[in-house]
């Protein structure tokens, strides 16, 4: 039976995630918790199935248009399928020695994690950089090194592959392309929310049937935003979606 509710939350995250490319996992996740009233554990979990289902398409589409750098997305994957495993397994070990205990742990810092993305994306909206354009872009070992702390901080709380890495990117990959940059966020989403929804689906922290009420009402929602993305401006929408995940973050906290 189709959860109103929910098709109605799939609907506005696929709409925001259409019209502006920030992850899924900031905007549903604290959605489902504070709207929705599902358990931290659950959220997590059912909302990177949700995100490792949706990037794959997006990542497929990508990698045909040729708007993906490949051995960026490796090395980022390098560090961040580990990352992910140990952030899923940090969430495991908690629930089982203290569930109650691990909601709690659970919302303060996905709280946490939704200040910091909201604070990137900001910036990102504001158009800061750090990088030099004429100096090479980071290499492997500080790319790999930030794929596990997005791993890590993605198994743990299903945000930061899309609203931090994307920005991130913006600040440090100045030599990255706007599209490319899109692609290698996407597909690497992709792999990690693949990754990381495996180890929580294991551990029993997916509901099926709300995902698949999710992603009924996400589909519409993210070919509607896809639609006004070209016909609203970006920066104040995501000003807004920061200020909106800012709200989040400390009623979580």
């Amino acid at each position: 039976m189709p959860d109103p509710l929910l098709l109605t939350l799939g609907l506005l995250v696929g709409i925001l995630v259409g019209l502006t490319g920030v992850g899924g996992g900031a905007l549903l996740t604290p959605l489902l918790i504070l709207v929705a009233g599902v358990r931290p554990v659950i959220a997590v979990g059912t909302d990177l199935a949700f995100a490792a289902i949706t990037k794959c398409v997006g990542g497929w589409q990508h990698l045909q248009q040729g708007t993906v750098g490949r051995r960026l997305v490796g090395n980022l994957a390098l560090g961040s399928a580990p990352g992910a495993l140990l952030g899923a397994q940090l969430v495991s070990r908690l629930a089982a020695t203290d569930g109650s205990g691990t909601d709690a742990v659970l919302t303060h810092v996905l709280g946490l994690v939704l200040l910091l993305a909201a604070g990137a994306s900001l910036l990102r909206a504001l158009g800061v950089t750090l990088g030099n354009p004429t100096k090479p872009d980071p290499g492997f070992v500080a790319t790999a090194s930030l794929g596990f702390v997005i791993g890590v901080l993605v198994g743990f709380t299903s945000i930061g592959a899309g609203s931090l890495l994307m920005a991130v990117f913006a600040l440090c990959y100045r030599r990255l392309s706007p599209a490319r940059a899109v692609g290698a966020d996407v597909l690497h989403g992709a792999v990690l929310a693949a990754v990381a929804a495996l180890a929580h689906g294991s551990a029993g922290h997916i509901d099926f049937i709300m995902l698949a009420n999710l992603l009924l009402g996400s589909v519409p929602g993210v070919l509607l935003g896809g639609w006004l993305c070209s016909r609203l401006p970006s920066r104040p929408v995501r000003v807004g979606i920061a200020a909106m995940l800012i709200i989040s973050g400390v009623r979580l906290l």
